[in-house]
């Protein structure tokens, strides 16, 4: 029977609302700020698109900059001060961007909400592992935690733009910062200053910093393959987004269409990312990782030859949208599964994962226009997908074979596909009669 928690991600009882709320804030406040940042520098400033451009570039920069060090200093003793440098180093750049009295000042601002956000998400994305139940799954706690990102970044356009219509672009930015200051509250609020699951996983390692330098050299391959995962989704979604329009322009597609797929897209991955925790709490979702995989590529791979058909291009953005939302729930329990109980390398791989989609949304454009200038647009979008396809095959077979003995037949429901013994009789017990009743039982690939 599926527990209440995992059924309902809100309920009182589940220590993880407060992660899943806080993580909603978080993404509606940075994504309004990101929205209204280019107006108001324009109408306040008079900047034009290149500075602009750049300013926003020197977020992205310095997040990606703190990804390492964020997962390095992370344990769960070091949660509550790390939300809190985070969070509101954040907040009090959102708070003072409208009395910025120049460009390089609003620089400097955007570098330390940068700074800020690093630090507060990818310790937000390691402690879903350290608050979890044990009766709930990963793959459902990071169903439910990707779900309500999704439903952050679907609320932040309409957010922002209301907020703006309502008390102008300066207030705006005085109210977002007080959002993130609430998410930041209930984060440290829902870090236990002293339980047994924290002491627990603390006995064992309780240092962070050097040792997390050094568990560095630890990370198995499926790790490394969730990052490129990770980078795969927004390096294919920063093409589609950077590059589709031309191509479809010049096969003859109005705007109206290129538009429509893009929403195709965008509906797909935002729907199927906040149903992902509760099909997850039922079915193993590791087991996915690859199969989504090769659907992104082959959908990106067929969109030249059909780049003429509005009506054909319709299920290969819908099947885009699908392998995005769900690639960044299965990669992500794919990678923690792997690393087990061990705090430091949560924060570590944590901190991989978000750097994988940081660096994939500032590469793609990027990568991808250089590619097409030396092979041709509809060339570039055919050999990037295999290019990478190839690059996550050769570590998915490096982790293979590094791997340990056959993964044992585990429920769902247990949060790591590895178990004690004194529960391995009463677990064998449990999947006999799940296979009898015709239900799933499988453990994580």
């Amino acid at each position: 029977m599926t527990d209440r928690r995992t059924r309902y991600p809100l309920s009182r009882g589940n220590p993880l609302a407060p992660v899943y709320v806080s993580v909603l804030l978080f993404m509606t406040a940075e994504g309004a700020l990101h929205i209204l940042l280019p107006p108001f520098l324009s109408l306040e400033h008079g900047l034009g698109p290149a500075a602009i451009g750049a300013l926003v570039g020197v977020f992205a920069a310095a997040s990606l900059a703190a990804r390492l060090p964020a997962g390095m200093a992370y344990t769960v003793a070091r949660a509550r001060l790390l939300l809190l440098m985070g969070g509101l180093a954040s907040a009090l750049a959102f708070l003072l961007l409208p009395l910025a009295p120049s460009p390089l000042a609003i620089g400097a601002l955007m570098v330390l909400d940068g700074l800020g956000w690093s630090v507060a998400t990818t310790t937000q994305m390691a402690l879903v592992l350290a608050l979890k139940p044990k009766e709930t799954s990963t793959g459902s706690a990071m169903g439910w935690y990707a779900g309500f990102t999704g439903l952050g970044n679907a609320s932040e356009g309409i957010g922002g733009g209301l907020l703006a219509e309502l008390v102008g672009l300066s207030t705006s930015f005085v109210v977002l910062s007080f959002v993130l200051v609430l998410g930041t509250a209930l984060m440290v609020h829902a870090v236990p200053r002293s339980s047994a699951r924290v002491e627990r996983k603390e006995s064992a390692h309780r240092s962070g910093g050097v040792a997390g330098l050094r568990s560095f050299d630890t990370i198995p391959a499926v790790v490394w393959a969730a990052v490129v995962v990770m980078f795969y989704i927004n390096f294919v979604n920063g093409i589609a987004n950077t590059f589709h329009p031309l191509l479809a322009l010049s096969a003859g597609l109005t705007l109206w269409q290129i538009g429509f797929l893009a929403s195709c897209r965008g509906w797909t991955s935002s729907a199927s990312r906040m149903t992902s925790g509760a099909v997850f709490a039922r079915y193993s979702a590791a087991r996915l990782t690859t199969p989504l995989v090769l659907i992104a590529s082959a959908a990106l791979f067929l969109i030249p030859p059909l780049r003429s058909s509005f009506a054909l291009q319709i299920p290969l953005f819908l099947a885009m949208g699908l392998s995005r939302g769900l690639l960044r729930v299965t990669a992500s329990v794919s990678a923690f599964e792997e690393v087990g109980d061990d705090e430091r390398r949560h924060g570590l791989t944590a901190a991989l994962l978000h750097g994988g989609l940081d660096a994939g949304k500032v590469a793609g454009p990027v990568l991808g226009g250089l590619l097409a200038h030396a092979i041709g647009l509809a060339a570039m979008f055919q050999v990037i997908p295999v290019a990478l396809v190839a690059l996550y095959g050769v570590l998915l077979l490096a982790a293979r074979r590094s791997g340990g003995p056959p993964p044992r037949c585990q429920p769902v429901g247990e949060p790591t596909k590895r178990s004690t013994s004194r529960h391995a009789s009463a677990q064998a017990s449990e999947c006999s009669s799940i296979f009898r009743s015709k239900k799933l039982c499988g453990a994580p690939s």
